[in-house]
């Protein structure tokens, strides 16, 4: 009995948490970006488009009353207007991803009552099953939500309208019938989002450190394979610099592990706000973190300077000092088919382990290149 109880209250944290996050749209569309999978995708999504506008002529037209018609030759041409966009321009923003979103289901819905039999039906189901796909990838639960929320209602509608043509209201079996066919629609798409949300959340607290909000050493194994695809010149060297915390032991004990901990998220958060938006930061160790980046080789020993100097100058207190060790890579070690890309960053944080080892035997707040 407790453990259903302490399942069911996880779960409902589960839900609230999915409920309530903050859409990502940038971040959903990165992922595939980096991977070179948006172009395709888009492509995918505008052929899908075009192929609707095409069925919805060659198979509702002939069968539509003149109003009807009228419905259709205007879906089609909206369907033909989006899959153009998607198939000839970058990638939408949020706010034209949700104009074709809304465009789309009203077009879907007017197509579905104004001339109510199964045909329309049928597609209008498909279509919206369709949207609810890219929902589930490319929006969150609240917008979803209130598209399967339209599903319902518009099949409501419609089996109030096709009853009122063709005695269906007397027929419960069949009223059954069609909400049987759109439940599992509605149903299955909020599902499948919330299991998304569910193991990307997982995944994410698996891969970073719980107190500092760095990635950790797997996190920083998962992501350079990111990193490596985003460089812009081919003279981008991989930055790997290693900073530990001098005399950091002290610290805990003069001022207890409460303010060594403030410390380590002070730490993080100067390292974050020097590195460029690209570099990966990780805490490896009780006091070392490792950031990679991509620069030119030239820049390296800057950047680890800077890095080390926007920890030295905080104001804040215990004041704190780090010694640094950085080193360089040829993006084209990581890259080679034969290499192993994760050995290779194990090289080269050992490498940079090693210089910043050789900072603190020159005393400690100072950066070391090899």
């Amino acid at each position: 009995m407790r453990t259903n109880r302490r399942s069911l209250l996880t779960f409902c944290r589960l839900m609230a948490q999915w409920w309530h996050q903050p859409i990502d749209y940038t971040g959903y569309v990165q992922f595939f970006a980096q991977r070179a999978m948006a172009g395709a995708i888009a492509l995918m999504i505008g052929a899908g488009i075009g192929l609707t506008a095409v069925v919805s002529v060659a198979m509702l037209l002939p069968t539509s009353s003149a109003p009807s018609q009228i419905v259709v030759v205007l879906f089609a041409a909206l369907n033909v207007f989006w899959a153009l966009s998607w198939c000839t321009r970058p990638w939408p923003s949020l706010r034209r991803s949700r104009m074709f979103i809304t465009s789309a289901d009203i077009g879907i819905t007017m197509l579905a009552l104004i001339d109510s039999h199964w045909l329309t039906g049928l597609f209008a189901l498909n279509f919206f099953a369709l949207i609810s796909v890219y929902l589930v990838f490319f929006d969150g639960p609240k917008a979803l939500a209130l598209h399967s929320a339209l599903i319902l209602l518009t099949t409501l509608s419609f089996i109030a309208l096709t009853g009122a043509h063709n005695g269906l209201g007397s027929d419960s079996w069949a009223v059954v019938g069609i909400l049987g066919a759109v439940v599992p629609v509605v149903s299955t798409s909020l599902g499948v989002q919330f299991g998304i949300h569910t193991l990307r959340m997982d995944a994410i607290e698996s891969s970073t450190d719980p107190l500092t909000g760095a990635l950790n050493r797997r996190g920083l194994h998962l992501n350079i394979g990111d990193l490596l695809n985003q460089a812009t010149s081919r003279e981008d060297a991989v930055v790997v610099i290693v900073v530990d915390i001098d005399r950091f032991k002290q610290i805990n004990d003069t001022f207890g592990h409460a303010v060594g901990d403030k410390v380590l998220v002070r730490c993080a958060q100067h390292i974050r706000e020097t590195t460029s938006p690209t570099a990966l930061v990780a805490r490896v160790g009780g006091e070392e973190f490792v950031i990679i980046d991509l620069a030119p080789p030239d820049q390296a020993g800057l950047i680890a300077e800077q890095i080390r100097q926007s920890i030295t100058t905080s104001s804040h207190q215990p004041e704190i000092t780090a010694s640094v060790g950085v080193t360089t890579m040829n993006r084209a070690q990581f890259l080679a088919p034969d290499a192993d890309p994760h050995q290779v960053l194990h090289t080269a944080i050992t490498q940079a382990d090693r210089a910043m080892f050789e900072a603190k035997r020159h005393g400690g707040n100072t950066t070391h290149h090899t």
